[in-house]
């Protein structure tokens, strides 16, 4: 058995057979072939000093990790030095807390770089170093100290 196909237009509507569909309709949807954005080019920062606490949220849209780093040169990096501040969204944001970096901790960040422009109101400018994280792996990690109220009254 099959299935029996209908017309598309209405009953009683006239039709224009020799005019094409593109041309009935006055609607153009521009195609979004010129709109697509280049990804910028996944970097590698090797020997990452954590400068600051990581400070992670939890949030409705997405988790957000966040921490400022110190890229030093090394064999492998010698070019790349700086201050960057690193952020990480969603299931990269899991995986980075689940580091569980403090400062002094050393790491390998692996994401994509964006740079941004602040006019300060003396007239300069500032350039900022965003990374957004997408892997990260620990290399070395600071000393960790117990800080317990019994320890620091020891400590005193």
């Amino acid at each position: 058995m099959t299935r029996p196909e209908f017309p598309s237009t209405p009953i009683n509507a006239t039709v224009k057979s020799d005019i094409s569909p593109v041309e009935q309709n006055p609607f153009v949807q521009p195609a979004l072939e010129g709109m697509e954005t280049e990804q910028p080019p996944e970097i590698e920062l090797g020997n990452c000093i954590i400068t600051t606490a990581v400070r992670f949220r939890k949030r409705v849209k997405g988790n957000e990790w966040h921490c400022t780093i110190q890229a030093v040169p090394d064999l492998l990096h010698p070019e790349q030095e700086g201050t960057f501040e690193a952020h990480a969204f969603n299931n990269y944001a899991d995986m980075a807390k689940d580091a569980r970096l403090r400062p002094g901790d050393r790491a390998v960040m692996r994401g994509t770089l964006q740079q941004q422009t602040v006019a300060l109101e003396n007239g300069q400018t500032t350039l900022i170093n965003h990374l957004y994280v997408t892997s990260l792996e620990v290399v070395s990690r600071s000393k960790r100290t117990s800080m317990t109220a019994f320890e620091r009254e020891k400590t005193q």
